[in-house]
């Protein structure tokens, strides 16, 4: 029964952290459990194990072999075996991925936590923002589960696919094998990697409920600490306010926290380039975006295949999006030749990020001014 119970969560694409959780709670506690973690892990592996014996890996295997072959070459995967000679990871990268990698690969966000449910394998799609701001794809991996050692082969098997250039700034949730992970493959100071805000903050009602409870006022300075702090001196000195006026030396997550405040608080962060981006929300997005094109029963070719239409319709989102900046006309709010060069250089939608910054550094009645005096000025490229 707790076999079958399992098979069905991790069919259903439950993590294994939640389904030991949820038979522990059934059973009265972790103590009562007649199994380990190391037990779940393992008839998930068992599962991975049958599924890969079928005859649609060779298809798929068919399938990127093609698109190698038509590509003349620079198509790129990957297919890692074990000692039984069946797939324990696979990662392919299309040209045009290469081809935006080398453009616009400062940043790029790692998420695992999406699974295709035929497989029961995690499925991580390497993402990042091209200059029209918009989610662009630089790989595709599969891998059996998710250990160190496979982090790593994708890690390292990625960099072979884009030509062994790390880039500056890479984003994860706090996955301790993936962390681990890249500080092997992808060390400092080569590569900042920081945490998705957003897992952090999800978190606080949860950990920090107490406080929140007890004490009202925590939430706000606790956030003017975490949010408005800008530099580390300032982040340190609010926090050391917080410990001392509320106890908290022996806080165990918020001492966890304080441990890698230099991979998620701003005041730290903000020192390397991030384009913007501190979640992960674009691999968030992306993995919305490929829900539809993979369902429970997608078998490996069709799941390649519905990758690459994936690729081609973000790819046809980047042409129509070259197409408006060149041809569509900017709208100056401002007339000042700062705006007036920004309008020559930028795209469209990188120009509307500029002018909202501009507008903002402008004292509210000095901008009205501005906009009153010298009205709406239009600049077509």
């Amino acid at each position: 029964m707790t076999r079958s119970l399992i098979e069905l969560f991790n069919k259903s694409g439950i993590e294994t952290s939640k389904v030991m959780k949820f038979l522990s709670e059934k059973k009265g506690g972790v103590e009562n459990l007649d199994f380990s973690n190391q037990d779940v892990r393992n008839v998930i592996r068992d599962i991975r194990r049958r599924v890969f014996d079928s005859g649609d890996t060779e298809c798929g295997l068919l399938l990127l072999r093609e698109l190698q072959e038509n590509s003349f070459g620079n198509f790129f995967y990957r297919v890692d075996v074990d000692d039984k000679n069946r797939v324990w990871g696979l990662m392919w990268v299309d040209p045009r991925s290469i081809n935006a990698y080398k453009n616009f690969g400062d940043v790029v966000t790692f998420d695992s936590t999406y699974r295709t449910n035929r497989y029961c394998m995690s499925f991580i799609p390497i993402t990042g923002i091209n200059h029209h701001y918009q989610n662009i794809l630089y790989g595709f991996a599969l891998v059996r589960d998710e250990t160190e050692a496979s982090y790593k082969w994708v890690l390292r098997t990625w960099l072979e696919a884009v030509d062994n250039k790390p880039r500056r700034t890479i984003i994860t949730d706090q996955d301790i094998a993936l962390g681990n992970a890249i500080a092997e493959v992808m060390p400092m100071p080569q590569t900042k990697h920081t945490y998705c805000t957003w897992h952090i903050r999800s978190k606080f009602p949860d950990k920090l409920s107490y406080l929140y409870t007890n004490y009202p006022e925590f939430k706000t300075e606790f956030n003017a600490c975490v949010y408005k702090s800008l530099t580390p001196t300032e982040f340190e000195g609010r926090w050391e306010q917080l410990v001392e006026k509320y106890d908290l030396e022996d806080h165990a997550w918020l001492n966890d926290m304080y441990a890698i405040r230099t991979q998620w608080i701003g005041a730290y962060t903000k020192q390397h380039f991030s384009a913007g981006m501190t979640t992960t929300s674009r691999s968030e997005s992306t993995k919305f975006f490929f829900d539809e094109y993979v369902q429970s029963s997608t078998g490996l070719k069709e799941f390649i295949e519905n990758s690459q239409k994936a690729l081609e319709t973000q790819y046809l989102k980047d042409v129509k999006a070259d197409y408006d900046s060149e041809q569509l006309e900017r709208r100056l709010v401002l007339h000042s030749s700062l705006q007036m060069h920004a309008s020559e250089i930028y795209t469209k939608e990188m120009f509307k990020r500029f002018q909202k910054e501009l507008m903002k550094s402008y004292p509210a009645g000095e901008l009205q001014k501005k906009i009153s005096s010298d009205g709406f000025h239009v600049q077509k490229n």
